[in-house]
């Protein structure tokens, strides 16, 4: 890579992706020099390629400036879409945009709620939900009927679900605010028939599921594990996230003691996210 090149490519070798993940995985927010320096020492660029790469990408709506306390910082641009996974892309609603065959795309209005899409653990969680029903994948039977999301902040993880190929879903969440976001965002992607959003406690659910999203931290993940077992249909699926590296052995553990078998893992940024499928009774 020459560096008075003019046609440095932001995406070469895959130093598009790391700067998008250094921005999106800082929780106090990072300067532009800040992302330079990393960017230098992650990936042996000069100054000047690391200047070009946070250009192109401000340029290309991937990054977007924001100013705080009479400083200048860098975010992940939600303004416009964002691949989020293989087959799952997230955008503002009115925002046009062509999907390519394959692509589900995914409507979401920012808002207060976490579970947007910034956070690592989320796209995490999309990115397992996509595994799920990817071709090749080794989940068999992959759930097909019904997809429960707990604590579903902006909806985000049930509409995807639904997108890919789950017939109705239900979103809980104590948060009232957040209810109403996911509401919103439910009737954006027109789906008010096939999911529903409730205020009430997972605890005292009746019903199984075949597919259950949980992007929860480690004590609500350890604690809820009976309570999942027993809403989690035969052969169903659990997606977890929201678990950083150092707990994933521990999550394995308890949930496998369950009767679950892990059939994928993906990790970003020190956190990571899992899927297990709910071992057949005979």
């Amino acid at each position: 890579m020459q560096e008075d090149s003019k046609t440095y490519r932001a995406d070469a070798h895959g130093v598009r992706d790391h700067a998008l993940g250094i921005v999106a995985g800082a929780s106090a927010g990072i300067t532009p020099l800040a992302l330079e320096k990393k960017l230098e020492a992650a990936l042996r660029l000069s100054k000047k390629q690391s200047r070009t790469l946070i250009k192109q990408l401000v340029e290309t709506g991937e990054l977007a400036y924001t100013y705080a306390y009479g400083r200048t910082f860098l975010e992940i641009s939600y303004n416009r879409p964002v691949r989020v996974s293989d087959r799952v892309v997230l955008k503002p609603p009115r925002y046009p945009y062509r999907p390519r065959p394959r692509e589900v795309v995914v409507q979401i209005q920012a808002g207060t709620s976490f579970g947007a899409g910034q956070h690592p653990s989320t796209r995490l969680a999309l990115k397992g939900i996509d595994a799920v029903f990817s071709r090749g994948h080794t989940v068999e039977n992959a759930p097909a009927d019904s997809v429960l999301d707990i604590g579903t902040g902006t909806g985000v993880l049930v509409i995807a679900a639904v997108c890919l190929g789950v017939t109705r879903g239900l979103g809980i969440d104590l948060d009232a605010c957040a209810r109403v976001e996911a509401v919103a965002n439910v009737s954006a992607n027109a789906l008010d028939d096939r999911i529903a959003i409730s205020g009430q406690p997972v605890e005292t659910l009746q019903q199984q599921f075949s597919l259950i999203t949980a992007n929860l931290r480690y004590p609500s993940l350890i604690r809820l594990g009976p309570v999942l077992e027993a809403l989690t249909a035969a052969q169903g699926v659990l997606v977890l996230s929201g678990i950083q590296e150092a707990e994933r052995q521990d999550v394995l553990g308890a949930y496998t003691a369950r009767g679950f078998n892990p059939t994928w893992t993906g990790k970003e940024l020190g956190w990571t996210a899992v899927v297990l499928q709910k071992q057949a009774v005979y």
